[in-house]
């Protein structure tokens, strides 16, 4: 492969070669029976054609490189360009993003005929990411609030949050129940429409069912199945807190365990705990009302 071009052959001038400089290049001519002026001619002829032969070469250098420029120049362009469409579609992404619900594409159907379960916003959302929900979402209570949330400029589920960085963040308002304080019929309203919506949050199969069974376990407890409302009570205060550590230990080092293998040791626990504060309660309301009697017959001052 010839080497570039380094010299404008367009900016050379034919040597002379009648010159006493260029002897060296003229004599082995003359040695071989040219005349001086045939030796002369041939060189300059020499020289002309290397010279066109070499301004071919230099306008094709200056054509590809000319070329290079604009190639790069276009490239640069058409990168430039892909950074600013990534870009835009990256605003329209989080803008979207934003305002979720507004751009959720609706099928062309009619009403379904099966009775629809619609649970809060937030509620779905945590779903979707299969996170910790409380069960009161999906009570005839929850639903009942989502519903009037729809038309109402204050949702009853959620409350404004003001955050140190100066952003705004949603919470659970304080309307919503936590588990501990659903009743056991509230808990059986809820668990048959939260296993429906876990599956349509696509989570993973063994994690439905292993809730499925530990409700199913709950339910068939001695403690439930007694005629002592504590009974049910510790089976209640049991679920929310074993419900809530197991969905914190699923992303800990030592991962979470098959909920519905019944820890009966923290079961113990709970009921003890659970007739301890009833006995508390108890106590309290015995306290005040002998108080309040206590008040009643002190005699009247004249």
């Amino acid at each position: 492969m010839a080497l570039p071009l380094t010299v404008d052959p367009n900016s050379l001038v034919q040597p002379d070669y009648t010159l006493p400089d260029f002897e060296a290049i003229k004599q082995p001519l003359v040695d071989h029976g040219f005349t001086e002026e045939q030796a002369v001619a041939l060189l300059n002829t020499l020289w002309t054609v290397t010279n066109n032969r070499d301004k071919v070469a230099w306008q094709a250098q200056l054509d590809a490189a000319a070329a290079a420029d604009e190639q790069r120049a276009q490239d640069l362009l058409a990168a430039e360009q892909h950074r600013a469409l990534e870009a835009m579609q990256e605003a329209e992404r989080a803008r979207k993003d934003e305002n979720r619900d507004k751009y959720l594409p609706i099928p062309m159907r009619p009403t379904p005929q099966a009775g629809l379960v619609l649970a809060a916003p937030y509620a779905w959302r945590r779903l979707e990411k299969a996170l910790f929900l409380e069960l009161y979402y999906y009570t005839n209570v929850g639903l009942d609030a989502a519903f009037r949330a729809v038309s109402g400029t204050n949702d009853e589920l959620m409350s404004m949050q003001h955050n140190e960085d100066g952003s705004v963040s949603w919470i659970p308002a304080k309307t919503v129940i936590e588990d501990q304080d659903l009743t056991w019929g509230q808990i059986m309203e809820a668990v048959p429409r939260f296993i429906s919506a876990m599956k349509q949050a696509r989570w993973d199969a063994p994690r439905v069912s292993i809730l499925a069974r530990f409700w199913d376990a709950l339910q068939m407890h001695p403690l439930k199945q007694s005629r002592d409302p504590l009974g049910t009570r510790a089976i209640i205060v049991y679920q929310a807190e074993q419900r809530k550590r197991w969905h914190l230990a699923i992303t800990a080092p030592g991962g979470a365990w098959d909920l519905s293998i019944l820890d009966e040791e923290a079961m113990r626990e709970t009921r003890d705990r659970v007739y301890h504060l009833d006995r508390a309660r108890r106590d309290d309301a015995r306290t005040k009302e002998f108080e309040a009697l206590a008040r009643i017959r002190a005699p009247q001052p004249a």
